[in-house]
């Protein structure tokens, strides 16, 4: 889907206010469903992973850079028409965290929660548990910005880049998906990137 008629009318009059493309950087363009950024403190921020799992997780930045990070080359895509190349992530696969947990049977579904307290969204734990969809830490060899998503946010790298949540604090497991904030205003569920 490119910029144009075939975006939901939500993202077009989004797209065209004056927030809606606030930096292009590294080819990356910023975008942020609330006009701003959340707040974070290293020494205070934690990362939970919770909800259908024996051993719910509370993990620091550091608790993440320790468990050794993976890196994931791959071109990055976002629905309204933009794409950077060969972009260099380095962070923890979401398997190793799922495993970390104790990911229980039932679970069928994970829901990735924003910082920003609007935006999340939704992966079969199938899909999330390939190996290169991450809780990316770094950017071409440097931690995140906070325009990138800092501290941590989730790379799929097989789907536009609306599936990534950005600063990302919490990933619940679950019987089933639900609805992500953009599906909910009209986008496919199933982000995979098509050439």
């Amino acid at each position: 889907m490119l910029l144009g008629d075939g975006l939901p009318a939500a993202l077009r009059s989004w797209l065209e206010a004056p927030l809606g493309e606030l930096s292009p950087s590294q080819g990356f363009h910023f975008y942020s469903v609330t006009g701003s950024v959340p707040r974070w403190d290293p020494a205070t921020w934690r990362l939970a992973v919770d909800g259908l799992v024996e051993h719910p997780l509370s993990l620091g930045v550091d608790d993440l850079r320790g468990s050794g990070l993976a890196q994931v080359t791959a071109d990055f895509h976002c629905v309204s028409g933009w794409s950077v190349s060969g972009v260099r992530w380095q962070g923890v696969p979401v398997a190793a965290l799922l495993d970390q947990a104790s990911v229980l049977p039932q679970a069928r579904a994970l829901r990735f929660e924003s910082a920003d307290g609007v935006y999340s969204d939704f992966l079969d734990v199938d899909v999330a548990r390939r190996a290169d969809v991450i809780v990316a830490m770094n950017l071409g060899g440097a931690p995140l910005t906070i325009e990138r998503g800092a501290p941590a946010r989730l790379v799929i790298p097989f789907y536009y880049g609306y599936k990534g949540v950005k600063w990302l604090r919490r990933i619940t497991a679950l019987e089933k998906a639900g609805t992500g904030y953009w599906e909910e205003r009209g986008y496919d569920s199933d982000a995979s990137i098509r050439h």
